[in-house]
C-alpha cells in the first residue's frame, strides 16, 4: 500500500497546486476576539476586542440563520480595541450568531460563532407581580407591606414602591425579593401605593423586566379619627367610686344600673363595662353601648381588647347604619356583627354612612360582667 501511494503521488503534475491559487493567496483579516454576547429584550449586546489588525474597517455579524445581518463600521483608535454594540431587533429565543470584520478591500476574518437569546413577549407574559399579604399603617403613621413569597427561578430580585408622601411628593422605593417586610415612615394618610416587580431573566442581562403597576389600597389604624375615648384606659365622665358613666360613649339606661351609675369600671385602670347587678335583680335587656360617626365608602375592621369577660348570655359588638343599634332580635339587619368574644368582624360599605359601633347584649341569668381595655377601627 505505500509503494502503491508512492506510485500515485508520483503521478501528480507538480503544478497542480495552481488550480487551488488562480485567484491569489487568501489573505484574512484579524478576527473577532473574546466575544461575549449578553441578553436583553428584544435585543442583544456583544462586546469583543479587535486586536492588532490596523486593516479592519467593518465588522458584520449575521443571525436568525442569515436572514438578518448588521454592518459596523470600524475605526481603531487603539491598537487593541473594542467593539460594544446592540443588535436591535432580534426574534425571541436562543440565536446563533455569525461575526466577521473586513479590510478596505473586501477580505474578511474566519467566523466566529456565538450563542446568544433574546427575550421577548412570551417572556414578559410569564411574569406576575409579587403578591402583598398586607399593606397597613398603625397609629403612629407608620406603613408596613408584608410580601409573600415568590420563585427565584423566574429572575425576579426586587420590587418598587410607589407612594405619595406626607409632603404630597410622589416617592419610589425598591425593596430586595428576599425581604419579607418593606417599612415606610411618610407616607400621607388615605392614600393608595403602586408597586411592580422587576425580573432579570438571566445572569447576563442587560435589560431589567417588569410587570405593569398595580394599586394596593393600604389599610389604616382610624380610631383616633373617628372614635373619642377609645380606651387603654378609657375615661370616665366623671370622678367617683369604682362605678361611673364613661365618658363620649351613648349608655342605655339599663345599663346605669349602679345608683344611676355605668357604663365604666375602675378595673384596670379604667374599663368600658357593663354588669348586670350581682345580686341578680339588675338584669338588662337591649343594654348598649355605643359611638356615632359618618364613614366614607370602603372596607372596616372593629376590634376589642378583652380585659375580663364573665358573661354568660350572648354578648355581641356590632356596626349598624344609623344612629344607635338595632334590638338582638334584629341584629341581622346590621352591617355586620360577631359575638365579642371573637374580638372582631369586619364590613363593607358602598357609600359614605352614617355608622353605629359599639356594644349590644341581654343579661339576664344569673351573675354577669364583662369589661374592655380598648377598641381599633381599621380601614381595610
Amino acid at each position: 500500500m505505500v509503494i502503491l501511494a508512492g506510485v500515485y503521488f508520483s503521478c501528480t503534475k507538480s503544478d497542480d497546486y495552481k488550480k487551488f491559487t488562480e485567484q491569489g493567496e487568501i489573505s484574512y483579516t484579524g478576527k473577532l476576539d473574546s466575544v461575549k454576547i449578553m441578553s436583553g429584550s428584544n435585543r442583544v449586546y456583544i462586546r469583543g476586542l479587535f486586536l492588532s489588525d490596523p486593516k479592519v474597517t467593518q465588522c458584520k455579524i449575521f443571525w436568525n440563520n442569515r436572514a438578518d445581518s448588521v454592518i459596523i463600521p470600524v475605526k481603531k483608535k487603539y491598537a487593541i480595541d473594542t467593539l460594544k454594540y446592540f443588535v436591535e431587533n432580534v426574534k425571541e429565543g436562543v440565536q446563533n450568531f455569525e461575526i466577521y470584520t473586513y479590510d478596505g478591500i473586501g477580505n474578511k476574518s474566519i467566523p466566529v460563532y456565538k450563542t446568544g437569546r433574546s427575550y421577548g413577549a412570551r417572556y414578559q407574559a410569564s411574569l406576575f407581580n409579587r403578591p402583598i399579604e398586607s399593606a397597613f399603617t398603625d397609629a403612629s403613621g407608620a406603613t408596613k407591606i408584608s410580601w409573600q413569597g415568590m420563585d427565584r427561578l423566574t429572575g425576579v430580585f426586587a420590587t418598587e414602591v410607589e407612594y405619595t408622601n406626607l409632603n404630597n411628593v410622589l416617592k419610589k422605593i425598591r425593596t430586595k425579593i428576599d425581604e419579607t417586610t418593606t417599612a415606610i415612615a411618610d407616607i400621607k394618610p388615605g392614600t393608595n401605593l403602586r408597586y411592580r416587580t422587576l425580573f432579570l431573566p438571566d445572569t447576563v442581562s442587560i435589560d431589567t423586566f417588569s410587570t405593569a403597576f398595580q394599586t394596593q389600597r393600604v389599610g389604616a389604624d382610624i380610631t383616633a379619627t373617628y372614635f373619642k375615648n377609645k380606651g387603654n384606659p378609657f375615661l370616665a365622665a366623671a370622678s367617683g367610686g369604682r362605678w361611673r358613666n364613661i365618658a363620649d360613649w351613648i349608655v342605655t339606661p339599663n345599663i346605669k344600673n349602679h345608683g344611676g351609675l355605668g357604663g365604666w369600671c375602675a378595673d384596670s385602670g379604667g374599663c368600658l363595662a357593663m354588669e348586670m347587678g350581682w345580686d341578680g335583680t339588675a338584669k338588662i335587656t337591649n343594654g348598649k353601648i355605643f359611638q356615632t360617626f359618618t364613614l366614607p365608602a370602603g372596607s372596616y375592621s372593629f376590634e376589642i381588647t378583652m380585659a375580663k369577660n364573665e358573661a354568660l348570655d350572648p354578648v355581641y359588638i356590632v356596626a349598624a347604619a344609623g344612629n344607635t343599634l338595632p334590638d338582638v332580635a334584629d341584629i341581622a339587619t346590621s352591617l355586620g356583627y360577631t359575638n365579642f368574644a371573637n374580638n372582631k368582624f369586619q364590613f363593607t360599605l358602598a357609600q359614605s354612612t352614617t355608622v353605629s359601633l359599639g356594644f349590644l347584649a341581654t343579661m339576664t341569668t344569673g351573675n354577669q360582667f364583662w369589661i374592655v381595655k380598648e377598641v381599633t377601627l381599621k380601614s381595610l
